[in-house]
C-alpha cells in the first residue's frame, strides 16, 4: 500500500474497485486535516502523490499503533472518540521519547460506509490535529472489520529518551495518577455517556508537553499503556537494572479500585527515571509548568521487587 497517497480498496460484491466512491470519501472526510500546519512542520508534500515529502534535517521519531474494534476499543464508542484515541495512543510513544509530533498517517479499515459515522470520525481527527498542530499526510482505506492504524512522525528537541538508559540509583518517577483508563471504561460500559469519568478513556491525553520537559534531564522513559508492572518490566529489561517499586506510593484516580487501576493500562502517563542529583531541578521545572512528579521507586539490583498491600499483580494483555 502507498504511504501517503490515500489509495483505497473499496470492494464491491464482485471485488472490483469503485474508484469514484473511494476517492470521494477521501476528499470529503480525510483530506486537508491539519493542512495549515504543513509548512510549519516541514512537510513539503502531503497527499495526492505516491509519498509524502518531509524536510528532515534532523533525526525523525516514527511509531505505529493499531487499534482493533473489540480489542482496543468498544464498537459502541462514538466515532469521534475512536478517531481521537487512535491517534492519541500513537502520539504517546512520541511523548515517551521526549519528541514533538510533526505529522501522521492513518489507515482505516471499516465494514461499510456510513456518512454520519465518517463525519464524527473526521471530527475526532480534526480535534486532535488542532490540539497538537498535526497534519494528516496520507494513509489507506479498505473494507473489513473495523480497525485503525496510525503512524506518527516526530522530532526530538535535542535529546531523545530511551528505555535502555536507566542506571542503578536512579529515582523512578510517574507523571500522573493511574486508573483513568479502567474507571473510564467501567463507567462507559455502565452509562454509555461522555462525562468527566469517561472522557479520559474516550479522549486520552498524550503527554507531549511533559515528555519535552523531562527529555534533557531524565535518563529513561516509557509510556504506561499496558499497566505499570508490565511497562516497568520493559524498561528494566532494556536497561539491565532492577527496581524497587513501592506500589503504595503510586497515585490512582480511585483508591476503591486501586489494584485494578494499577493493573489495567490505557492510562498513557509517563514512567521515567532521573539521576538523584537532577531530581530537585526537574521537580522545580515541572512545578513551574504546573505539572506533578511522583517518586515511586529506586532502580537497583537486577530484578523487579514490589512493595505493596495489593497482593499479587496481573498485567494488562490485549490478547486476553
Amino acid at each position: 500500500m502507498l504511504a501517503a497517497a490515500w489509495v483505497q480498496l473499496a470492494y464491491l460484491k464482485d471485488t472490483q474497485v469503485n474508484i469514484s466512491s473511494e476517492f470521494s470519501i477521501i476528499k470529503k472526510y480525510l483530506s486537508g486535516i491539519g493542512a495549515s500546519y504543513l509548512t510549519t512542520n516541514g512537510i513539503n508534500l502531503a497527499g495526492g502523490d505516491d509519498c509524502a515529502v518531509i524536510a528532515a534535517n534532523s533525526k525523525l521519531l516514527i511509531s505505529t499503533d493499531t487499534s482493533v474494534a473489540g480489542v482496543h476499543f468498544l464498537k459502541s464508542m462514538p466515532a469521534e472518540s475512536i478517531a481521537y484515541r487512535s491517534v492519541a495512543t500513537a502520539l504517546s510513544d512520541i511523548a515517551a521519547m521526549g519528541g514533538n509530533p510533526v505529522a501522521f498517517n492513518l489507515s482505516l479499515v471499516m465494514p461499510s460506509f456510513n456518512s454520519d459515522w465518517m463525519k464524527a470520525f473526521k471530527k475526532g481527527l480534526q480535534k486532535i490535529s488542532r490540539e497538537f498542530q498535526l497534519p494528516l499526510i496520507g494513509g489507506d482505506l479498505a473494507k473489513g472489520p473495523l480497525q485503525i492504524s496510525v503512524t506518527v512522525l516526530g522530532k526530538p528537541e535535542k535529546k531523545y529518551l530511551l528505555r535502555s538508559n536507566a542506571q542503578s540509583g536512579d529515582i523512578l518517577c510517574l507523571s500522573g495518577a493511574l486508573g483513568s483508563g479502567y474507571i473510564g471504561l467501567k463507567e462507559y460500559k455502565r452509562s454509555g455517556e461522555i462525562n468527566s469519568k469517561t472522557k479520559p478513556y474516550l479522549f486520552p491525553s498524550a503527554q507531549i508537553a511533559y515528555g519535552r520537559i523531562i527529555a534533557n534531564i531524565a535518563s529513561s522513559a516509557i509510556d504506561i499503556s499496558d499497566g505499570i508492572v508490565q511497562d516497568l518490566s520493559h524498561l528494566i529489561s532494556c536497561s539491565g537494572v532492577g527496581c524497587n517499586l513501592d506500589l503504595d506510593q503510586v497515585p490512582v484516580v480511585d483508591k476503591q479500585y486501586k489494584k485494578q487501576c494499577l493493573e489495567f493500562g490505557d492510562d498513557y502517563e509517563l514512567l521515567f527515571t532521573v539521576p538523584p542529583k537532577k531530581l530537585l531541578a526537574l521537580q522545580a521545572r515541572l512545578n513551574s509548568c504546573k505539572k506533578k512528579c511522583h517518586t515511586i521507586g529506586v532502580m537497583s539490583g537486577k530484578k523487579l521487587i514490589l512493595t505493596n498491600k495489593q497482593g499479587s499483580m496481573n498485567n494488562w494483555d490485549h490478547f486476553k
